[in-house]
Parts: structure tokens; sequence; C-alpha cells
């Protein structure tokens, strides 16, 4: 009787055997449907101890549950591949990783290995005036040692492991366990205005270089701006160009500079050059509420966008989203009155000044809404995330008058306005870059 339970047993255990080796466990996913993925780890708030495993996950942003596709994934730590989903890093210092999959390359992360037995995390790392900085204290196997350690701010004990500055810059944060202090710090910035400036224009319009000296005479003197120009009557003119112009009377006459969407700025004469370019370098960079991250990632034409707000007061659902599409390095002759004036920088450069390079050109709204889509109401110190669906840059390919096509060359620009299109606040990136809050 025993032999023969034996003598079953081993079938089935046989038979578990074949079908486990017969099985593929790997995900049912076609690589040739994935457009984007997304990288993320069991690191504590991006910092870890020396010797301390970290597990990866990759996930689809193609399917409606972001299913786990990590088993077909390479992960990468400082451009090195490793062959599993999982890492112990050996030794201290900070990290970039990121995973592929074919020619597809998920976002990056950066994992800060701290040296010792004992470390401080912050949440967040950088904090915009007034908001509330959490620390947690860990030993470097990841056990968190919160509740039993006391801090210090810059010298001065605090009751908890939350502190709130009304001070920018850089603070300190110390406490001691068995006998060793573990230190740590974070940042603290207020929000900068970058000025949102509209270049209404056409390659058939001899006057219109002279918005371009404001722009490049403002470009030498701040990073506080976010350009766009707006072509009318030529091949470079948007879809919603004309939308825009009836938006916001700019009317037919042109050139025409705009700030912040609605307030004009002069440039009718040479003469008011100077005083253009004055007026918006001194509101460029002024202190702000709110301050806006982009983070894009490119995969082959894809383009996928998601926005992010935080303010140091309540951001209400009156306010707007304005997202747009750009293209630099579009090449189109221009036509150039300055050609004869002397003393001009366009003087003798040719009427028209062939094979011009036109930057910073507007293809597209990215929001539903060409003048903007409302946002949320939003509590203060509570970031507003908004992500939008892929756009395909090869729709906006130009390819005539010798251009060609390069995902590289295009870019996003977001106002944040509120309920009379005033813009806020602006910011803008390139294809497949992200830029922080602070930037």
């Amino acid at each position: 009787m025993k032999r023969h339970i034996f003598i079953l047993l081993s079938i089935i255990s046989g038979l578990l055997i074949a079908c486990s080796a017969d099985y593929d466990y790997s995900p049912n996913i076609n690589t040739e449907d994935l457009s984007f993925i997304t990288l993320s780890s069991s690191a504590n708030e991006g910092t870890i101890g020396v010797n301390q495993e970290v597990k990866f996950m990759v996930t689809s942003d193609n399917t409606l549950d972001n299913n786990d596709i990590t088993s077909i994934a390479t992960i990468y730590i400082n451009n090195e591949p490793i062959q599993q989903d999982k890492y112990t890093f050996n030794q201290n210092g900070t990290y970039l990783i990121e995973a592929k999959i074919d020619n597809i390359t998920s976002n990056q992360l950066n994992i800060k290995v701290a040296n010792g037995d004992y470390y401080i995390t912050t949440s967040p790392e950088e904090a915009i005036i007034g908001q509330e900085v959490t620390f947690n204290l860990y030993n470097n196997a990841g056990e968190n040692l919160t509740e039993t350690a006391t801090f210090t701010v810059n010298n001065s004990s605090i009751s908890s492991n939350k502190y709130t500055s009304t001070e920018n810059g850089t603070h300190q944060i110390n406490t001691t366990i068995n006998n060793s202090t573990v230190s740590a710090s974070f940042n603290v910035f207020t929000p900068k205005r970058k000025i949102a400036l509209e270049d209404y224009t056409g390659d058939w319009c001899g006057w219109c270089p002279r918005v371009l000296l404001v722009v490049d005479q403002v470009y030498e003197l701040t990073d506080d701006v976010v350009v766009l120009a707006i072509h009318k009557n030529d091949n470079m003119e948007a879809s919603i160009t004309d939308h825009l112009i009836t938006s916001f009377n700019v009317g037919a006459a042109l050139p025409k500079l705009r700030a912040n969407r609605t307030e004009n700025i002069s440039v009718i004469q040479d003469s008011s050059i100077p005083e253009a370019v004055n007026y918006i370098t001194n509101i460029a960079g002024t202190e702000t509420n709110t301050a806006i991250q982009i983070e894009t990632k490119l995969a082959g034409d894809n383009l996928k966008v998601t926005t992010e707000l935080i303010s140091t007061e309540t951001l209400p659902n009156s306010y707007k989203l304005a997202v747009y599409l750009y293209q630099d390095g579009l090449i189109y002759d221009q036509a150039n009155y300055y050609n004869t004036l002397e003393g001009n920088p366009w003087y003798n450069q040719g009427n028209p000044i062939e094979n011009f390079t036109h930057n910073h050109v507007l293809e597209t709204n990215i929001t539903e809404n060409s003048l903007g889509d409302n946002i949320e109401t939003t509590p203060a110190f509570t970031s507003y995330t908004k992500e939008f669906p892929p756009i395909n840059l090869a729709n906006f390919a130009h390819t005539d008058n010798g251009n060609t096509y390069d995902p590289s060359r295009f870019g996003v620009a977001v106002f944040l306005v509120d309920e009379n299109n005033n813009a806020l606040n602006a910011q803008s990136v390139k294809a497949g870059k992200k830029v922080e809050f602070k930037q």
C-alpha cells in the first residue's frame, strides 16, 4: 500500500514539475505596444543605508492597471545593467537608476546611500517656504527608529520629527544615537515668477525681427522667461493661432509682444526696445506663491507630459493650466526691413534673411482647451498633478524647405493663469527632460 502511494506521489510531482517548466510566467505584453514605462523602488524616500537591498519594479503606462512588467525590463545602475530586480548597495554615494525595454527608457530615480550605521531621510528634500518637512531615522537595515530620536534643526531642539521653516536656504538636521551623531539637510525655497512672453509674428513680417531683439536681450539678462513664437500666415502657423489672436485682441498688425498673456509690451519703434527689455527683466524672477514642475517622457515619436503645482496658498478651481507644444530650429526665410538700416543688428543680413532659424515656435495645445483647463481646488502645500495623454510629435514635423524631423527639438511650455487669463507663473522644458519646482 505504501509503495502504491509513493508511486502516485512521484507521478503527481513529476507532472507539476513538467507543468512549471512549460509555463511562461512572464507578462503577456507585446513590447511593440509599449510606449512609456515607469520605474519605482522600495528605497525609503530615496535614501538607504550601506549594504541595504533595494527592490525595483517596472510598470507599463499603456495599461489601465499599470501591470508589473519588471521581468521583461533591464535595470541600469549608473549606466551598468544588473541581472535582477533587486540590488544591494555596498558603497555610499548617489546612484542613478533607470529601466529599459528595447528602445524604451523609464523615468530616472536617484538613490542616496548613506555612510554609517544610521541615516536620516527628509520629505520633501526641497520644500517650498512654509511647507512642513518630515524627518525619519533608520538603521542601515532599514528599520525605522524615529520614535526613539530627538532631532535638532540648525542646532535648536524640536519636539517632533516635523519642522516648518520660513527662511530660505539649507537647514541642518542632527540626532544622536549610541553616542553617534547622525546628520542630514533639506532646502527651503521661495518660488520665482517666470514671465510668459508671446511673440506674435510671421516670416513675411519685415518688422518682426525687432521683437527678436527684445527676446534675445532678455535671455542674456535672465532665465526667468518662457517664450512662445505664435506665427500667422506662414508655414509655421498653428491651428490655434486665430483663437489666441481673437481671445487676446492681438489684432492683424504684427509684430505684437505680450507679457503674461494679457499685457501688451510696446515695440512699435526701435527706441522702445530698451524700455521693453528693462520692464520684462525687472518683473522676471520676482517672488511668487506657486511653483511649477514638468516631467516629460519621450518614447520614439510619442511625448507624455505630467505637470505638477504647489503653492503657499490655496489654488482655486478658477485657475487654469495652459500647456503647449513648441519646436526649435525650424529653417525658413525671414523678411527683414532692417537690411538697409545701418546700425541695426539686422543690417545687411539680407531681405529676406535666408534660412533663418526660428525657435520657440508654437505647434499646438496639449491641454484640451487652447486657453487652458481648469484645475481642481488645491489646498496650500498640497501638490496638484495633471497627466496628459501622449502626443505624437511626428504629426508636427516640418519637412519642407530642407527641414528635418527631430523629436529632441520639441519642448513644452506651461502657463498657470487666473480666471482673467493673466499668467501667474510659467515654466518650460525640452522633450524627454524634467524641470523641478525650484528651477
